[in-house]
């Protein structure tokens, strides 16, 4: 019985390697041949299913596509556009290689050379057909502003108006109250009455038109002993009695309000107050979308930075016939890098989607439109 264990104890490891490295090769040969089928977008994931393999090929730093690609876990700074091969988070517009789309509307695609054909054709589509030339001018349609009201723009002419607010800050009942009143609650203009609450001391004390007698005077005529009496032939001054609120609730009313405009300007400035933005001017409007403002116009910074230039002027990414130039690319990484975070497009990604940009034909340009 001892023999039959050892024999079977010194039999199984040869058996168990083999079968591994049989297995081993089985799944490269399966690699090989292409037996994973096309790339497909899990709406679970929100991913490519090859997303993994397409981050640690295209993506820089290499030190960190790497960690994507091998991680038995998803890295947390891997960013959400990336799991689809979309490294400029374009929207779902029917594109070429596109294979779903997450519930946002960016479009998951079969590989990153087709995100980055996208995205180049996307650009030259936009300084050349829309005018969008500068880094500003193209942030704001690239990456919009969400909490914007409806019908600022061209864009939105067709839109159906926002349940909040249709007709504007303005238009909303709580600032026609506060136009149409001063603070208290009495109407501007014409008699101002004293709204009176009914829980107040001036409601307990409704007809009784008398004053009741001030603290101050009270104490003010019982004489008090002083020890230098006698000492000067002038009678002594009494002080002033001193009115405080509590003892005289009339004398609160003669306060005085800061002017209509004032009050205005500073209820307009509460959202730039809580957005955390400087106060400036109190007459100023404040911003619509003192965030998005703030993220559009990092983005547009940071890819003016990248062609040493500000965010209003000229980009000179493509020349009047369409041609790519230099700029290009550098826009390109560096918006990819907005969008993505910790990584951005390689270069040989960028100059790959460059050089396959065709040139400019009159279809071209009809299927812009």
């Amino acid at each position: 019985m001892l023999l039959a264990a050892i024999l079977l104890l010194t039999t199984l490891p040869p058996l168990a390697e083999d079968s591994a490295v049989a297995l081993r090769a089985q799944v490269v040969a399966l690699r090989a041949s292409g037996a994973e089928g096309a790339p497909y977008y899990q709406h679970v994931a929100r991913a490519v299913s090859n997303w993994r393999a397409q981050a640690g090929a295209e993506l820089r730093p290499v030190s960190l596509a790497l960690v994507a690609r091998v991680a038995p876990t998803e890295p947390a700074f891997v960013a959400r556009c990336a799991k689809l091969n979309n490294y400029w988070c374009i929207k779902s517009a029917r594109w070429t290689g596109e294979v779903g789309a997450d519930a946002e509307g960016h479009t998951g695609f079969a590989t990153a050379a087709d995100g980055a054909d996208a995205a180049a054709g996307l650009l030259r589509r936009y300084y050349r057909d829309y005018g969008r030339r500068t880094a500003l001018a193209i942030v704001r349609r690239w990456a919009p502003a969400s909490c914007g009201l409806p019908l600022l723009g061209p864009i939105a002419r067709n839109a159906k108006p926002s349940p909040l607010a249709p007709r504007g800050i303005g238009g909303t009942l709580r600032a026609r109250y506060l136009a149409r009143h001063l603070p208290g609650g009495a109407r501007r203009g014409g008699r101002t009455a004293l709204r009176v609450q009914p829980w107040s001391p001036l409601a307990r004390m409704s007809g009784h038109p008398a004053r009741r007698p001030a603290i101050a005077t009270r104490v003010a005529s019982r004489p008090v002993t002083d020890i230098a009496a006698g000492l000067s032939d002038k009678p002594a001054a009494a002080s002033a009695p001193v009115v405080r609120g509590a003892d005289d609730p009339a004398a609160l009313l003669d306060r005085k309000v800061p002017s209509p405009d004032r009050l205005v300007a500073e209820s307009a400035l509460l959202p730039m107050i809580v957005s955390g933005l400087s106060l400036g001017d109190l007459r100023a409007p404040a911003p619509l979308c003192g965030g998005d403002e703030v993220r559009i116009g990092n983005y547009a910074a940071a890819i003016a930075k990248s062609v040493r230039l500000r965010s209003t002027d000229d980009l000179a990414l493509f020349s009047p016939d369409g041609s790519p130039l230099p700029n290009l690319a550098a826009v390109m990484r560096a918006m990819s890098a907005v969008e993505l975070g910790a990584l951005h497009a390689g270069p040989p990604l960028i100059e790959a989607a460059i050089a396959r940009l065709g040139p400019v034909t009159a279809a071209t340009a009809d299927a812009a439109k």
